[in-house]
């Protein structure tokens, strides 16, 4: 009875170790296959209908080597997050978003006449990007794959390239390894003895768990470790070995290949090119300049002059309207060149601008004894000007196709003069100013090709009479005519819009209001101005033309 016992015990323990030694050669003949990596698709800026961004989800799902995220699933994530538009594929999104979705990679692009791709890891870090090609808005089937198979191999080893950049310290392969590349099953130790038979000898239970794992080799057979595995053909992760000595198949070399992929995703990596203004901008284009001039005696504005009853309004006045615009040309160049530089004083440059009108007018004097005969007279208007400035450069948008924006501050001299054919014989002399100028300016970037543009100008006494190469008696005539001295004040305001439409080459359209009112004390030469007076000069230029961005 006894022995009947002994021996069903034994039987028992016989295939309760068959049964545990099975499971292991069955773990290690068919280790677990890592789950693929989430990676999602987002929108692609300039994709029209969402044709090239469904080639790249098309050719990933084909592929089989990641799990793909809807951008359905995304967006509905990022709008929880409170994340829509552009706003919602920002690197910072990628990463806000990644835990919750469990995504290994985020792949985004910008389509124009090429597509700029851009690879995210799960913290927002930028993995790879490349240029490809489009043909009539789409990728070709060569390089869809390519880039298919490119985000394939970041999206399974991105964390080796963050962790591979600081070296852990050695550890003894198998023993380091072989627990994780085969964990034991469960069921190795009972939670209770199997019945009253007395339990085995505890000895035989850790030979069987010894199989699993191979002992530390000696000192003596370090020489004799299995070589470094050599990468296969398709350039991925070596295939488990067999091993010589236990005859069981072992995944020590399974973590290797983490130089690999470090090696390909950082010599991938190439950074995007960063915004910065352009070092020259070259504007050439025509003017259209519309001129208003208005004298009046013993008051502080025409219009209070207009205004008295006809019996009060003694002394000569002088009106001049231009009835048909200056039409002419002008010009701008803008040198930033300090604008690759990464310090604060990229902002500082230098703007040159010319600009010459040129007009028939009809010119009428009204004086005590009546009105002069309408004489017509050829006139000019000329405007030159020497700026510094320093602009504060910002970005709206993520579209890496936009230009920087940016709020700057310009000062320099100006000059504008006001010139009469002096063979017309007309008792209206010109205009001469020559003045320092100081004033804000602003570009905000709404398109690629659509920039609204905006600016001041201060002028610091802009007095009549001031000049380089006029004549100094004509320029004396200008303030003696009307009193002794001068002062003067005045400004400037412009509105425009300016953008790019083919590669370097642009366009600007801009319109620019300006005014000076000049006021006398004293006597002048003219009938009536004993106390002196009023002028008011006012410009509304219109300029428009082609630039050109380097």
């Amino acid at each position: 009875m006894c022995s009947r016992r002994w021996m069903s015990g034994w039987g028992v323990l016989l295939a309760l170790a068959l049964v545990m030694i099975s499971q292991v050669a069955l773990a290690q003949k068919k280790p677990a296959r890592p789950a693929k990596p989430k990676v999602v698709v987002l929108d692609f800026d300039g994709d029209r209908r969402d044709v090239v961004r469904k080639q790249v989800e098309a050719a990933l799902r084909k592929g089989g080597q990641v799990q793909l995220v809807s951008l359905k699933q995304y967006t509905a994530a990022a709008t929880k997050a409170k994340l829509r538009g552009a706003n919602a594929r920002t690197p910072e999104a990628v990463a806000l978003l990644a835990p919750g979705l469990k995504l290994d990679a985020a792949v985004t692009a910008t389509a124009a006449k090429s597509l700029q791709v851009r690879v995210l890891s799960a913290t927002g870090q930028e993995l790879w990007t490349k240029d490809l090609k489009l043909q009539r808005g789409r990728l070709t089937a060569s390089d869809v794959r390519r880039l298919a198979a490119g985000v394939a191999t970041l999206a399974t080893t991105p964390v080796a390239v963050e962790v591979a950049q600081t070296p852990a310290a050695p550890l003894a392969p198998e023993v380091a390894e072989a627990p994780k590349a085969v964990p034991p099953p469960a069921d190795l130790k009972p939670s209770a003895p199997l019945g009253p038979v007395e339990a085995p000898p505890a000895p035989k239970p850790v030979e069987v768990a010894k199989a699993v794992a191979p002992p530390e080799p000696a000192p003596a057979a370090a020489p004799v470790a299995p070589p470094a595995p050599s990468e296969t053909p398709g350039g991925g992760p070596e295939l488990p070995r067999p091993d010589e000595e236990s005859h069981t198949t072992t995944l020590v070399a399974f973590r290797e290949p983490a130089p690999r992929a470090r090696t390909l995703s950082l010599s991938a990596v190439t950074q995007p090119p960063r915004r910065r203004l352009p070092v020259v901008r070259l504007f050439l284009g025509g003017i259209t300049t519309f001129r208003n001039y208005c004298a009046r005696p013993g008051v502080g504005s025409c219009g209070e002059f207009d205004a008295l009853p006809e019996a009060q309004r003694v002394g000569d006045t002088i009106d001049f309207k231009s009835g048909t615009p200056y039409l002419g040309l002008t010009g701008q160049l803008e040198l930033l060149p300090l604008a690759r530089s990464e310090m604060w004083v990229r902002g500082f440059g230098l703007q040159l601008g010319a600009s010459r009108g040129y007009s028939e007018t009809k010119v009428t004097i009204t004086t005590s004894t009546g009105e002069t005969p309408e004489r017509t007279v050829v006139a000019t208007d000329t405007v030159l000007s020497a700026l510094l400035m320093y602009r504060y450069t910002f970005s709206l948008l993520a579209d890496p196709q936009l230009q920087l924006g940016y709020v700057g501050l310009r000062g320099g001299m100006q000059s504008r003069v006001f010139d009469v054919d002096e063979q017309a014989r007309v008792p209206l002399t010109g205009s001469h100013r020559l003045y320092p100028t100081a004033g804000l300016e602003v570009s905000l970037p709404i398109k690629p090709w659509l920039r609204v543009e905006a600016g001041g100008l201060f002028f610091i006494s802009p007095k009549a009479g001031q000049g380089i190469l006029s004549d100094k008696g004509e320029r004396e005539l200008e303030v003696r005519e009307l009193g002794e001295e001068v002062s003067s004040s005045g400004w400037s305001a412009e509105l425009g819009v300016a953008g790019e439409v083919w590669g370097p080459i642009g366009y600007r359209v801009r319109g620019r209001m300006s005014q000076v009112k000049d006021t006398f004390t004293g006597r002048g030469a003219r009938f009536g101005w004993d106390l002196g007076g009023v002028a008011r000069e006012r410009h509304i230029d219109i300029e428009w033309g082609a630039t050109a961005s380097f």
